[in-house]
């Protein structure tokens, strides 16, 4: 018989990167002349930008932006000092602050939230203890739960939402008397779907052995009190001694950096002293530090309920529209992540490269972001686009998905092979999200 070669993941994926790319679909770049918010100058065009994560489009907030020229000005443009020696005072008090919006949660800021993951992670999990990664958890929490292998904890992988397998294998963990940490996303950054967060609940009550390690980034600001996410809401404002929240400030928030939330001091103090990132990496700069305080101070005032529900009444709408037209929609109608499922990544360049040409810049999603034969369009929805955008958006869809699917030999029929029951039924009604 003869050998076939074997192709790793790796492989494929520059494989399909290096397609998308031909197509001019991946990698591309923004000009120089305009900053980025409604539109995004792409090879000269402007397009209507469906595809930042800035959700409640703070980037552009004149006091966001007077709190970093602000800092600025007055502390430069680096403070170059570990925290193990010296924390800035402009750290703390953004800590401070976020702690506020936490409920009095105790919090770490990092300059990433990788470096946040690979921080907190190796200083959580002890030796004994079982990890468990969602297939969907984002790519950033994968590369730091390699860290904690040379510990002694084990990992293991379950299929995107599979919670009877998380299950099967907390019985067994019980049995033999080990910790299982489920690492997930509480809002997922490519499907844009919900972690079963209520579900999880009675699952903690059922296995004492259950820790939660729960990345938020995409769920902060658009949602909750203050804009603490769909996680901490969701936990009724309150994390259990056996659940970790991680977010983010470089979406919904307007700036940059990784935030980490503990359910004690004690468990915080632990990763203070341990976390390695926190030794051996830059924090905040004082402009990245002067911005983030000033949106914190946003989110704590009246003015973000005005700002989500601005936002939510843009997602309404889309919902109705896109429930209208019986597109192929994957993610939940509750968040800002839309994910129109396509298939064989060979109609997701067509179909994104034909919503470019129409004026919309959206992203092509498919593997290694997503599994193989499921790829698919995806877009966002932030404030800096109003009705006329997003029915623009929706028309261009409808019009174009039949077009791109003849293109590659396709049919709805194989969308829906694709993604079996992720979609809703077709004729469902649109969901509010009031």
């Amino acid at each position: 018989m003869a050998r076939v070669p074997y192709q790793s993941s790796a492989d494929t994926a520059e494989r399909l990167i290096a397609e998308a790319m031909r197509q001019g679909t991946s990698h591309l770049t923004t000009g120089l002349d305009a900053p980025p918010g409604r539109y995004l100058r792409i090879g000269g065009r402007d397009l209507v930008n469906f595809g930042t994560c800035g959700y409640l489009s703070l980037e552009q907030d004149e006091r966001i932006r007077r709190g970093a020229v602000d800092a600025v000005e007055r502390f430069g443009v680096q403070f170059s000092i570990s925290r193990s020696y010296v924390a800035s005072g402009l750290n703390l008090e953004l800590e401070a602050l976020l702690r506020e919006i936490y409920a009095d949660h105790p919090v770490l800021v990092y300059s990433s939230t990788s470096l946040c993951h690979i921080s907190v992670l190796p200083a959580l999990l002890e030796a004994g203890d079982r990890a468990v990664l969602d297939q969907q958890v984002h790519f950033s929490v994968q590369t730091a739960a390699q860290l904690v292998r040379q510990q002694g904890v084990g990992l293991a992988m379950v299929r995107h939402g599979d919670l009877d397998a998380l299950e099967r294998r907390l019985r067994r963990a019980q049995a033999a008397g080990e910790r299982v940490w489920y690492l997930i996303d509480g809002v997922y950054s490519m499907f844009g779907d919900v972690a079963p967060i209520e579900d999880l609940a009675r699952l903690m009550e059922v296995y004492p052995s259950l820790h939660l390690y729960i990345d938020d980034a995409h769920g902060m600001s658009w949602y909750g009190r203050h804009g603490a996410g769909y996680v901490f809401e969701k936990l009724g404002r309150r994390l259990s001694e056996r659940v970790v929240l991680i977010t983010t400030l470089a979406k919904g928030f307007g700036t940059i950096g990784g935030v980490a939330v503990f359910p004690t001091e004690q468990l915080s103090g632990r990763v203070r002293i341990n976390g390695g990132p926190l030794m051996y990496s830059h924090p905040l700069p004082p402009p990245m530090l002067g911005a983030a305080i000033a949106s914190a101070r946003i989110h704590l005032s009246d003015r973000i309920e005005d700002l989500q529900a601005e936002l939510a009444e843009r997602r309404d709408y889309c919902n109705e529209l896109l429930a209208a037209a019986g597109l192929p929609v994957v993610s939940d109608p509750r968040t800002p992540i839309y994910f129109i499922g396509l298939g064989e990544p060979e109609v997701s360049y067509g179909m994104v490269r034909r919503m470019l040409d129409a004026g919309f810049y959206v992203n092509q999603s498919s593997f290694p972001v997503v599994p193989l034969k499921k790829s698919g369009l995806r877009f966002t929805l932030t404030r800096h686009v109003d009705r006329d955008h997003i029915r623009g958006l929706v028309e261009a869809v409808a019009h174009h998905l039949p077009q791109a699917l003849r293109e590659a030999g396709r049919t709805m029929a194989d969308v829906r092979a694709a993604f079996g029951c992720m979609l809703p039924e077709a004729g469902a009604a649109p969901v509010r999200t009031g």
